[in-house]
């Protein structure tokens, strides 16, 4: 199988949905979507380029200030060149310092409409992150951003196999395939000694086409579903 987002360009939609107190009166749903773009560049030795542009974001709560606020920082993050390697993890996102530029223009204005300390904090973990390429890159890889994409399972593979997750325990993959059609399966192990109480994944590819994938996570009092669909 060849590279599954090698083709020129590919469009997916992507959702973030968050639970809060599930199972309890005080139950909240939130949902984050996002309709991303993205082109391959070319190659350069045995590592792939990708421009990746997010097109629509879609916020259930961007109706209120903290809603709006959190949709202004994502817009930080709609327009990447990232390079990634055979197995589609991101080894150096390549407009760093356009990044950067963008995110003191964007924190200067944000600034001049919101005050306080959760305010601050997200001014801080962003910049921070900004600092650090090794930090940025593990946060684009997480689930929320843009781990359904560039997640380190994009060549195919006949045999069942274990990697860690960032959240402590470890993930096993297990491939079936049916035709053109492959699923991977992500099943977890030692999840005892982590935070989180429920895992599940799964990937679906067809031919060359990654078309579909989802993570469920349940920790402490949050439920989060993400997942993604090729549409394009």
């Amino acid at each position: 199988m060849k590279h599954p987002l090698k083709n020129s360009s590919k469009t997916y939609r992507l959702e973030t949905l968050v639970i809060s107190n599930p199972d309890t009166s005080y139950c909240k749903e939130k949902n984050y979507v996002r309709i991303a773009e993205v082109y391959h560049l070319g190659n350069e030795k045995d590592h792939f380029k990708y421009h990746v542009l997010v097109v629509d974001f879609i916020f259930s709560d961007d109706d209120n200030a903290m809603g709006k606020f959190l949709k202004q920082i994502s817009y930080l993050f709609d327009e990447l060149e990232l390079t990634v390697d055979q197995e589609g993890n991101i080894v150096e996102v390549n407009n760093l310092n356009f990044l950067r530029l963008r995110w003191m223009k964007i924190a200067a204005r944000l600034s001049e409409t919101h005050r306080g300390e959760v305010i601050d904090n997200y001014f801080s973990q962003i910049s921070g992150v900004l600092e650090d390429e090794s930090r940025l890159i593990d946060f684009l890889g997480g689930y929320h951003m843009f781990g359904l994409l560039f997640n380190g399972l994009l060549q195919s593979f006949d045999t069942r196999r274990k990697r860690e997750s960032s959240d402590g325990f470890t993930e096993i993959m297990t491939p079936v395939k049916e035709g053109e059609k492959i699923t991977l399966t992500l099943t977890p192990e030692n999840l005892d000694p982590t935070e989180i109480d429920h895992f599940r994944g799964l990937f679906v590819f067809k031919g060359d086409h990654y078309e579909e994938g989802f993570i469920e996570i349940k920790k402490n009092s949050t439920h989060l579903k993400h997942s993604l669909l090729w549409i394009g």
